[in-house]
């Protein structure tokens, strides 16, 4: 019977630690997704501004560019785009980022305004392409200057707080 109690203490400790890990790490990959979209969304300025390129070729330039899961968002939108099924930038970028909050760690609030951006994408001159792109970047970056700042509070709340919750419910069934 010990032994059974024991194996039992042991996993629920190491189940509820593994996840308040999988949190913490969750915490650190979504710092990195923020950087890497505000970086792409600058490299899709410059494709669109400088370079003129067509939209769905710099979607496609700025996926081969964006590191995964951030090239989702690119490459799946210049799929859409080059289905010519007369779909909108608007409803391919939509669909773009529908696949990248599947396998992504951002929060609702960065999907947003990603979101709100897509309203705007390819419909105007390059000059207000490159306001749109700038003032995303600079939400962007704020989006990552606070997730940043809430990192070490927080992955110490999850990592910690993980492996208190394994060990109170141990001892409440022990």
């Amino acid at each position: 019977m010990l032994v059974i109690k024991t194996a039992g203490v042991i996993l629920i400790l190491s189940g509820c630690g593994a996840f308040g890990l999988w949190g913490a790490r969750r915490m650190d990959k979504r710092v990195e997704q923020l950087r890497c979209l505000r970086h792409s969304l600058a490299f899709l300025e410059r494709e669109i501004t400088c370079a003129y390129t067509p939209l769905s070729t710099a979607l496609k330039h700025t996926a081969q560019f964006s590191e995964f899961p951030v090239s989702i968002l690119y490459s799946r939108s210049a799929a859409r785009l080059d289905n010519k099924n007369g779909l909108t930038a608007e409803e391919a970028w939509l669909s773009g980022l529908e696949s990248l909050k599947a396998k992504c760690d951002l929060d609702s609030a960065d999907i947003k305004l990603l979101a709100k951006a897509g309203k705007q994408i390819g419909i105007s001159s390059a000059a207000e392409q490159k306001k749109l792109f700038t003032v995303l970047q600079e939400e962007l970056h704020l989006h990552e200057e606070k997730a940043r700042a809430n990192l070490e509070s927080g992955k110490k709340i999850r990592a910690y707080g993980g492996f208190i919750l394994g060990a109170a419910v141990a001892i409440i069934l022990i």
